[in-house]
């Protein structure tokens, strides 16, 4: 799940949080939280090495600020999305702006020092931050499971980087380490989201990618500071695969914003976001962190495409979940998008790679802050894929009927 405007998939004037899969009545369901106030923004040009930075002052609710950072988008209505050196992006409306300074210039993010110490404030006492190669991980859980979800996400970040070599889609190297936040408890992961993203619930969500703040937030479900080695925390994990499902879901998420996948703040549809994710997501018992390489049939998505299946026709037409994001919002068709998603995704790497390779290229061109209407979704996937979604889910299902999960 992501989270924008501060929390998931993408968000026009304010935030978007990628939430994460809930429990039920004993079943698993997925939330997703969008805010959506859609403005149209242009973006900012750039000319060499420079970017055009800023510091402006603000009335908030709590009285003056004083902002700076790189403009990443303006608006036509003197709308401006600006992004801190620690990746924090904040919308801001022409009403807020009392004051702005611009001037342009070399952009440097923070570096992994002072992002830690930042996230070491923000946590509060009793956290600790421990750097990977490539993530920054601030956590009052056990040294024993800061070590093992370390090494998960760099598994998770090797394997990431080479599915897209394989494809031949360009990606950028990252310009700053990836931060994450680990909760020893649900109640104090459900506070510090709530904190920055108060627009969202998240009871029952063990953990999502806030777009706005470029965070990775995860509760650990093992609750028990004192495993200390990598042999009990697996040993305790294997027995709670969606904690391994969350930190990875998420882990994707993320590295598609700061990959140059994906764009924050950008009108991506929600079945190619969730679905990649997805597409990476299942657990592997046999491996030492639990999780080896994207692709394995979903234990959980697999058997709810076929339940959604009547009379050999999906009952959320592929036509639909193309362009109507607002089906992963109900409860009603939340699961069937989710699965549905998983399903067109692993097809369309399966079957069709040099096709999917060429339609998430052509969405590395969305802007942010720019709105894609649904007849442009449809004809970009139809240009890319030459598939009509009508005829496609016809040679769709008997596929995914054909896989089997792994036991």
């Amino acid at each position: 799940m992501s989270v924008g405007n501060g929390i998931a998939c993408m968000s026009f004037a304010g935030a978007v949080v990628i939430s994460r899969t809930g429990r039920t009545g004993g079943l698993l369901r997925r939330r997703f939280a969008v805010v959506l106030a859609v403005v149209l923004f242009v973006g900012v040009r750039v000319e060499g090495d420079e970017l055009q930075l800023t510091e402006v002052r603000i009335q908030g609710t709590g009285g003056e600020q004083r902002l700076s950072g790189r403009v990443v988008a303006e608006g036509e209505g003197g709308e401006l999305l600006l992004e801190d050196v620690a990746g924090r992006m904040r919308q801001l409306n022409k009403g807020e702006v009392l004051e702005r300074e611009d001037r342009r210039g070399n952009w440097q993010p923070a570096d992994a020092e002072a992002l830690g110490q930042l996230m070491k404030v923000e946590t509060g006492s009793g956290f600790e931050v421990h750097q990977t190669e490539h993530y920054l991980l601030c956590s009052n859980c056990s040294e024993g499971y800061n070590e093992f979800i370390g090494r998960l996400l760099e598994t998770v970040y090797d394997q990431y980087f080479q599915f897209w070599q394989k494809l031949k889609v360009p990606l950028q190297p990252l310009d700053r380490p990836l931060p994450v936040v680990l909760f020893k408890a649900e109640s104090e992961f459900l506070a510090y989201a709530g904190r920055i993203h108060p627009e969202a619930d998240f009871e029952g969500v063990p953990g999502f990618y806030s777009v706005r703040d470029n965070l990775v937030l995860v509760a650990d479900l093992t609750r028990d500071r004192a495993l200390r080695d990598l042999s009990a925390v697996r040993k305790a994990l294997s027995d709670r695969p969606l904690q391994v499902a969350t930190v990875v879901h998420e882990a994707v998420h993320q590295l598609a914003f700061n990959s140059g996948l994906q764009q924050r703040f950008a009108d991506f549809p929600v079945w190619y976001s969730e679905g990649l994710s997805l597409y990476f997501e299942p657990p592997t018992e046999r491996s030492a962190v639990l999780w080896s390489r994207p692709g394995q049939v979903s234990g959980r998505h697999h058997p709810e495409f076929l339940r959604m299946v009547q009379d050999d026709k999906l009952s959320l037409p592929l036509v639909d979940l193309l362009v109507n994001d607002g089906l992963f919002q109900s409860g009603d068709t939340a699961a069937a998008a989710y699965a549905e998603s998983w399903g067109l995704v692993s097809y369309l790497v399966k079957k069709k790679p040099a096709e999917f390779a060429l339609y998430a290229q052509r969405l590395q061109g969305l802007r942010p802050l720019r709105s894609v209407t649904a007849a442009e979704r449809r004809q970009m996937f139809m240009e890319c894929t030459g598939e009509d979604p009508g005829e496609l889910a016809g040679r769709l299902i008997p596929w995914v009927r054909r896989l089997r999960v792994d036991r």
